[in-house]
């Protein structure tokens, strides 16, 4: 039988249709299988939303689900710098959840109680409960605000300051007070008035210069001015 170019065509089309059809057949068959239903979520760290992740994945197919369905559920939460999905077929998700690092442990005392919280490198300041205060090593990097208003920016300078020290030497450890707008602070018995918490990242770099190079006495002032952003340290008598 000799078919003519509409005829071949014709029969081109249909299996292509038919192939087509055999490919969403078997493909359906693949994504709704029971063997590629999740049936367990691994994390990496305990976390409140880890639940909801549970309830929302366990036992819909890990082929459509999307790893942003998942990394959604914490972006809204200033504790958490990443989370990272991995499928691992042919039923398991593993979840890793990274915390943003503490730079510094916050004591507010202009209240009639203290409230604590902690400061993160991406600048967010988040409470805690005096329990979990009492459960902190209390070795790292603190901040005392002992009076007066705190400015918007103000956290942005001491994760400036922070971040510029860890880099230099992470076993620098600053103990900071900030009464009504005036600053000082104290590295090992070494006390620094550091006037003000303006340009403290130019001043963290002074005050490391210095940390190499000590003061006769233990104590110096560490100041920037605004205009120019030049720093003046000055040893104390």
């Amino acid at each position: 039988m000799i078919l003519d170019n509409k005829g071949f065509l014709g029969w081109k089309r249909f299996y292509a249709f038919v192939t087509l059809l055999l490919v969403i057949f078997f493909g359906s068959l693949l994504v709704f299988s029971n063997n590629f239903l999740i049936k367990e979520i691994q994390f990496s760290s305990y976390y409140v939303i880890n639940d909801k992740v549970e309830n929302d994945f366990i036992g819909t197919s890990i082929h459509l689900m999307s790893r942003d369905q998942i990394i959604d559920r914490y972006s809204e939460d200033p504790n958490i710098e990443l989370v990272s999905v991995n499928k691992v077929y042919p039923n398991r998700v593993e979840v890793t959840i990274e915390h943003y690092r503490t730079l510094a442990l916050i004591t507010d005392y202009r209240s009639e109680k203290p409230v604590y919280s902690r400061l993160y490198k991406n600048g967010t300041v988040s409470k805690i409960s005096r329990k979990e205060i009492l459960k902190e090593v209390l070795d790292g990097n603190t901040i005392e605000i002992v009076n007066g208003p705190v400015q918007n920016n103000v956290y942005g300078e001491f994760v400036n300051y922070f971040l510029l020290l860890r880099n230099a030497d992470n076993s620098i450890i600053t103990s900071f007070s900030l009464n009504s707008g005036s600053l000082t602070g104290k590295i090992g018995e070494i006390r620094i008035d550091f006037v003000s918490p303006q340009n403290l990242g130019k001043k963290a770099s002074a005050v490391y210069q210095r940390l190499k190079e000590p003061c006769p006495s233990s104590s110096f002032t560490v100041d920037a001015d605004n205009l120019t952003g030049s720093v003046v340290v000055i040893c104390d008598i």
